[in-house]
C-alpha cells in the first residue's frame, strides 16, 4: 500500500489527470460505502482524495473502521463548482485609489 488516487466526477479530475495523478471518474450513480470497502480491500492505496460530496455519503460505519485502522486515509476535496463563474471586478475608480494610496476604501453607490 503505497499509492495515492484522486476520485471524483470527470470535470473535477481532469486537472490531477493532467498533473500525472491516477484518477478514478465516479458519477452519482456510483456507491462509495461500496467503492471505499473495495479499496479498502485492495490495499493499494495510501491515500485517497475524494470529491467532497461522494465522500459525505460514505456510511458511517465504514469510515469509522477505517479511521481505527489509520489506512488509507481519506480526504474529501472541496472543489468549487463555480469554476465558470465570473469573479466580480473591482471598479476602475476603486482601482485607481487603491493604487494611488495603498489602501483598499469601499465605496458604495
Amino acid at each position: 500500500m503505497a499509492g495515492l488516487i484522486v476520485i471524483g466526477p470527470e470535470d473535477m479530475i481532469r486537472g490531477f489527470r493532467l498533473a500525472g495523478f491516477e484518477v478514478m471518474e465516479v458519477s452519482g450513480e456510483v456507491d462509495a460505502t461500496a467503492l471505499t470497502e473495495r479499496l479498502e480491500e485492495e490495499k493499494e492505496y495510501t491515500i485517497i482524495f475524494m470529491e467532497e460530496g461522494f465522500f459525505n455519503s460514505i456510511a458511517d460505519e465504514v469510515m469509522g473502521r477505517i479511521r481505527k485502522k489509520g489506512l488509507p486515509v481519506i480526504v474529501p476535496l472541496s472543489v468549487s463548482a463555480g469554476w465558470k463563474e465570473r469573479v466580480k471586478e473591482e471598479s476602475p475608480v476603486a482601482r485607481l485609489i487603491r493604487r494611488a494610496i495603498g489602501y483598499h476604501i469601499k465605496i458604495k453607490k
